[in-house]
């Protein structure tokens, strides 16, 4: 592509999406195409205002917004922070040139149809800015239709080195290899269908004193809960750092959770497809309180598919609600009438999702149904048939104990309804977030620094004081792909050889591991592969001394 040749330097993970036409969205450093991969031509759309970088490393929250029967199953990309860094402040591909930890985070949204349904040409939006400005933020779509963003920091990027243009050793990094510093511990939730200049909220969400930098990742759980894990801005697990490998896991629950009653549908399908016959559902009166009428009114239908989660990153995840009327029953039952996907495969992919029935902002648990043939293969498509009118019983009324109403479906953003919170659920020894899977090793490694300052406690710093400094110095860069920038080989041969790669075997680096240089806090110590890694004392080598630092 030339796009990647255009943007090369910062493209690593771009921003892709595949459009209803079937092009694809592309987005790297500031630049922007639609990619038709059958033609192989690119269609030039406009650059990101400002030149915010929002790929990694700069690593802004990007996400499509929900499809819905309202706007049409329009695909609208949202993008919010990353950094607006000059461009020769990102340096080479070892290290920045700049103190990356003292310069801001941008809090700049910005939302982008790319395909533009009444024909018009396509157009960067300026959206409401974030509360505060985040790199490694990441959207989780919830249930609801509203947006939740975690982790990540309010000054500098992802990454990792051991040193910069401006502090030349690793002894003078004040975060050790972490060029971001001040962790956004509190979430925040960004509504799309308020009006602009109340689409952010955050009023009641507790902070997470737990540093949520790079190599974190968070993912929609099938109760509407959201898990939330990792972070190690370091080239190995290293407990003693600044900002150390983090073990434990949390859970943010949104306020639906705080309703006494969750709905619970009955007749959910086990697989839908692309157009065709609708399917009804049952919500009975015991699954809301109130008129069932407003309840009725108030209730979705919602395919969420969390995506695959790293590094900051749901690939995959999208959110299409499915339109349906109702017949509100003489006993205060509901009945749903649902129409099947719409009849391109290409707005929500065949394969697992979770399907949620949301009635007054608060959704049931999501059970997981297939999309399409659940293959990647041409999918059979056909009309959707037309739903039945709804039905209205001013009588009716649900039979519910206390609240069920939580985060409302209106475009209001009050913050009286912040009632979620993050809950620390820690996890000793290895926490999984499964989608993912993870080799995870526990090393014991001591690090004297020789700048003086006081361990992270339940705050973090915000602003830092600007260090010293200039020259060059060794960096890692063979050793690791989530490096600083991308990874730069030392074969510059265009010749292709084949993987010698075992693959029945455990993943296992081919790495220099024992020839490392030491004095940079990484895990001489430890062993991963070893037969008792995880509580070995041993040498890491037979004959070769164990390294304290």
């Amino acid at each position: 592509m030339d796009f990647m040749i255009k943007t090369s330097g910062l493209n690593s993970y771009a921003h892709t999406y595949l459009m209803a036409s079937g092009k694809m969205l592309v987005q790297a450093n500031y630049s922007t195409t639609l990619w038709d991969h059958e033609k192989n031509t690119e269609t030039d759309l406009p650059d990101m205002p400002g030149q915010v970088v929002r790929v990694y490393p700069a690593s802004g929250a990007v996400a499509m917004l929900p499809m819905t029967p309202d706007n049409n199953y329009s695909q609208t990309v949202l993008f919010c922070g990353g950094s607006d860094m000059p461009d020769e402040s990102w340096g080479n591909y070892s290290w920045p040139f700049i103190n990356t930890w003292e310069y801001p985070a941008s809090k700049d949204c910005q939302r982008l149809e790319p395909e533009p349904q009444d024909g018009s040409d396509p157009q960067y939006e300026q959206d409401e800015d974030m509360l505060e400005g985040r790199t490694m933020g990441q959207f989780i779509i919830l249930p609801t239709g509203k947006l939740l963003v975690v982790n990540g920091g309010v000054n500098g990027t992802a990454g990792y080195s051991t040193m910069t243009g401006e502090t030349p050793t690793y002894a003078q990094m004040p975060f050790g290899m972490s060029l971001a510093s001040g962790p956004a511990g509190t979430p925040a939730i960004y509504d799309p269908d308020a009006p602009k200049g109340s689409r952010w909220s955050n009023a009641g969400f507790q902070t997470s004193n737990i540093a949520r930098l790079y190599h974190s990742s968070a993912i929609l759980l099938p109760d509407g809960s959201v898990m939330i894990a990792g972070s190690n801005p370091n080239v190995d697990v290293n407990l003693t750092t600044y900002y150390p490998t983090e073990y434990r896991a949390e859970y943010f629950y949104p306020d639906y959770f705080s309703a006494t009653t969750r709905p619970e549908p009955s007749g959910v399908p086990t697989s839908l497809s692309y157009g065709g016959d609708y399917f009804d559902l049952k919500i009975p009166a015991s699954s809301y309180s109130g008129s069932a009428n407003d309840a009725a009114d108030n209730t979705k239908v919602a395919l969420v598919r969390p995506g695959w989660t790293t590094h900051a990153m749901n690939m995959g995840q999208r959110y299409l609600q499915l339109n349906n009327t109702y017949t509100v029953e003489d006993d205060g039952s509901i009945t749903l009438h649902v129409s099947q996907l719409p009849p391109n495969p290409n707005l929500f992919q065949p394969g697992p999702t979770l399907f949620f029935v949301v009635v007054n902002g608060i959704p049931s648990n999501g059970t997981m149904v297939i999309v399409g043939s659940g293959k990647i293969e041409q999918q059979a498509t056909a009309d959707n048939a037309a739903l039945p009118d709804k039905k209205r019983l001013d009588s009716a009324s649900g039979t519910a104990d206390g609240s069920t109403t939580g985060d409302s479906n209106s475009s209001s953003s009050s913050g009286g309804t912040s009632t979620g919170a993050i809950v620390g659920g820690v996890i000793a020894g290895i926490a999984v977030l499964g989608i993912l899977g993870a080799v995870i090793g526990i090393c014991v490694s001591r690090r004297r620094r020789a700048a003086a300052r006081q361990p992270p406690q339940t705050g973090y710093p915000m602003t830092m004081t600007p260090n010293a400094g200039g020259a060059r110095g060794a960096a890692m860069r063979n050793s690791d792909s989530s490096a600083f920038m991308p990874l730069q080989h030392d074969n510059q041969s265009a010749a292709w050889t084949a993987s010698q790669d075992n693959l029945a075997g455990p993943y296992r680096d081919h790495n220099d591991y024992y020839g490392r240089e030491s004095g940079n806090g990484m895990s001489m110590d430890f062993d991963p592969y070893s037969s008792q890694a995880r509580l070995s004392t041993s040498s890491p080598r037979p004959g070769q001394q164990r390294q304290v630092y």
